[in-house]
């Protein structure tokens, strides 16, 4: 199977490749050590149906119907997260921090395919980055330190919530409780260790608070998103982008005329069981 390198740090296109015909065993098994090797793979030119990227999703895992977060989800397809600017008033969206789909939950998600519909004339890039690299590049101290550590996953920690009313917090944190997560994960496939901690959804560490938290969760989340750990993706229609979220990042890019429609539909493949709800004497902290 042809690729294409994307970046120096991850990423690669899939030349030559059809999403809409269902692929043999041993092309499937290609293409998951593919992913595996590379972390995100890139499908050119696939102007497809929802139900073939919903049925090609599904050769991956099991698919989320992403009951947790029902105001993203489409109406008719409920495997189908709505991701666009469309009826918004204000450019905030969700997204534009860096961030794992899902770390906010129990069974954070193994990998998303993203599928663009509708783009605006420039910009509305998606940045990712390698969170193996941003592990790799640690001091050995560093890594002894993390190791041993877990950090609380929340949805209300996201930047766009900031300023919501205390009931709709309240009705977020129910839907959604706040999540323990080692802070360096292995990833089940490779066994290779990997950072996982974001500035959208880690709010602090086990057992300390938020602002005794502060300074190491900022020196990470710096040091996670440096220019050589990133590949910023220029969106063409009809690109499928998938990525792993036990090893990724990525961030949502607001620079495009938001007078223009952009408009893409993303799949989400669920993830083991990987964390466990913060007790309540832990969330007091």
């Amino acid at each position: 199977m042809k690729v294409r390198k994307l970046s120096y740090a991850l990423g690669a296109e899939v030349l030559d490749f059809r999403v809409v015909d269902k692929p043999s065993a041993e092309t499937l098994s290609e293409l998951k050590d593919l992913f595996h090797r590379y972390q995100i793979l890139l499908f050119r030119d696939q102007p497809i149906s929802f139900e073939t990227h919903i049925n090609f999703s599904a050769l991956f895992g099991t698919l989320d119907d992403h009951k947790h977060v029902p105001e993203y989800r489409s109406d008719s397809h409920p495997q189908l997260i709505k991701v666009t600017n469309e009826g918004k008033e204000r450019k905030t969206v969700f997204g534009q921090q860096w961030h794992s789909d899902h770390s906010q939950t129990i069974c954070p998600s193994m990998a998303s395919l993203l599928h663009a519909h509708e783009l605006p004339e420039v910009g509305g890039e998606t940045m990712f980055t390698n969170m193996y690299m941003a592990f790799d590049t640690l001091s050995p101290g560093m890594q002894h330190l993390l190791q041993g550590m877990r950090a609380v996953h929340t949805v209300v920690n996201a930047g766009h919530l900031r300023g919501i009313s205390d009931e709709s917090r309240r009705q977020k944190e129910l839907r959604n409780p706040p999540v323990l997560h080692p802070v360096v994960r292995v990833h089940p496939e490779t066994g290779r260790k990997a950072l996982y901690v974001s500035e959208m959804l880690t709010s602090r560490f086990e057992h300390l608070t938020e602002q005794e938290s502060a300074p190491l969760l900022e020196y990470l989340f710096k040091h996670s998103t440096q220019p050589e750990f990133v590949y910023r993706h220029q969106w063409r229609k009809h690109d499928l982008l998938m990525w792993d979220n036990r090893c990724t990042m990525h961030l949502a890019l607001m620079d495009y005329d938001h007078a223009q429609l952009r408009r893409l539909f993303r799949t989400t493949i669920l993830g083991d069981h990987h964390g466990e709800y913060v007790q309540h004497q832990e969330a007091a902290a």
